[in-house]
């Protein structure tokens, strides 16, 4: 089928929103500056994905759109809290879709969006807004499904990226000795003995942040997602770390070799 997105387009909406939360100095630029070169990135993953996955011109298309529109709401986060991370009150991916398809911006990004049908503009919508749930809900239809995992196996692998380039300070605002010097929680050792991401709510020490990130590489099940993950190489330089206390070290060394296992590396 045939796309009747307009990508140019498409993207320069984008960036006048994004143009919103330029900022000066400091941490909270370097967070900015970052969360625009992933929404980029992640765009980019949906679309070598849907074209892995052999999707037509619209479909690989829809995918890179979700992809443009999935951190609507990061910046605000950001310059609010200087944080990338979910809070209980503040919920990014449900907040950008509200922002996107209740308020309406949806048309000033999509100008042809009265050409979407309707099928279509749920699985837009339900897309951003699920992206970053830890389990997708069970009453999605199999279209709506598949780009939801889509979304989220593009945002994990780009996630990789973002934070071996951005660094320990700009995404966990601590150093990489402060983070390195703390414990892995025996809730995040266990995901990794059973190869499974790890829900934000179990993280207790600095480690267990590091540790949560390199844990979504459980999360990637399409090739095309694991493939990339592997050739970029930011996950391996993300995993090339040593702890201070040799025996949380030796808990590390464990829990990377899952890993290696689940990637085949």
């Amino acid at each position: 089928m045939q796309s009747i997105f307009n990508k140019d387009e498409i993207e320069k909406e984008c960036e006048e929103f994004f143009k919103m939360y330029n900022v000066t100095k400091g941490r909270t630029k370097d967070m900015c500056h970052a969360k625009r070169i992933h929404t980029r990135e992640v765009a980019k993953n949906c679309y070598i994905f849907a074209e892995g996955e052999g999707l037509d011109e619209y479909d690989r298309d829809m995918a890179w759109v979700i992809g443009e529109l999935h951190d609507f709401a990061r910046f605000g986060q950001i310059v609010n809290s200087q944080n990338f991370f979910n809070a209980k009150e503040f919920d990014h991916a449900k907040l950008g879709s509200r922002i996107l398809f209740t308020h309406g911006m949806i048309e000033d990004i999509i100008k042809n969006y009265d050409e979407v049908c309707e099928t279509d503009r749920l699985v837009l919508e339900k897309a951003v807004y699920h992206h970053s749930d830890f389990k997708l809900p069970d009453d999605l239809t199999d279209r709506e499904r598949y780009f939801c995992d889509l979304i989220r196996q593009a945002d994990r692998t780009d996630i990789f990226r973002l934070n071996a380039e951005s660094g320990w300070e700009t995404v966990y605002g601590h150093t990489g000795e402060e983070i390195l010097a703390t414990d892995i929680s025996d809730a995040v050792y266990e995901c990794f003995l059973r190869q499974e991401m790890v829900e934000y709510s179990n993280l207790s020490t600095l480690a267990d942040y590091h540790m949560a990130g390199l844990a979504l590489c459980f999360g990637l099940t399409l090739p095309a997602a694991k493939k990339r993950a592997i050739e970029q190489g930011y996950l391996q330089q993300l995993m090339d770390i040593s702890f201070s206390d040799p025996a949380v070290d030796e808990k590390y060394k464990i829990a990377k070799a899952k890993m290696e296992d689940f990637l085949n590396i």
